[in-house]
């Protein structure tokens, strides 16, 4: 999905000032991208679900989008590059992870879910020195605990890449990256957790 900020600004312009087109535009365009998200987010978490739950969170998210006047879409700025697609993407992925909390699916607790240290090799080797501070059930804890502080995008990255073995490449698809974009995020969310990591290791 390739459109310019300005196209993005344009649409918004037209659906905020009252455009039944527009609205109907908005959920042509959204609607697939919205329920992808939503089915590898849940899938990133290990989470069941059936066609209604995609259904249901699909009609979900875009009732937020135009609920209030439309209050989120009026947030987007196009700020940074951030285009109307993952502006769209970032409230999805948020809407199914407040699905997922209030209905207590947001907590990992089963140790076969949680994520092996031993494929975070760019984590261990840069950070060894920290890790070689904590017990393996601590890491553990500890690194799933700084995955759930990171921004929604980088976790979904994280999980994807890590706990499902996907390739880069591969999840740059899914979550309609460019390869260098990828490549980007993995590195900037590697370096959010070796810090997060480390910072938690001295103050423990």
């Amino acid at each position: 999905m390739t459109h310019s900020i300005t196209e993005d600004k344009q649409l918004l312009f037209r659906l905020l000032s009252g455009n039944k087109k527009a609205s109907e535009e908005l959920v042509r365009q959204f609607s697939n991208p919205v329920y992808k998200t939503i089915q590898y987010t849940l899938m990133a978490r290990n989470i069941s679900f059936s066609k209604d739950d995609l259904e249901d969170l699909h009609n979900t998210v875009f009732l937020l989008l135009f609920d209030n006047q439309c209050k989120k879409l009026k947030q987007y700025e196009g700020r940074n590059g951030c285009s109307l697609f993952s502006w769209v993407r970032m409230i999805t992925v948020r809407t199914v992870l407040d699905h997922l909390r209030k209905k207590g699916l947001d907590t990992i607790t089963s140790r076969k879910n949680l994520i092996p240290t031993d494929n975070l090799s760019e984590l261990k080797d840069a950070g060894s020195n920290a890790l070689d501070k904590m017990e393996q059930e601590e890491q553990i804890q500890l690194l799933n605990s700084a995955i759930q502080n990171l921004p929604a995008r980088d976790q979904l990255f994280l999980k994807l890449h890590i706990k499902k073995g996907l390739g880069i490449n591969e999840v740059a698809v899914i979550m309609q990256l460019s390869s260098s974009s990828a490549y980007t995020l993995k590195h900037r969310a590697i370096k959010k957790l070796k810090q997060y990591m480390e910072v938690a290791v001295k103050n423990s």
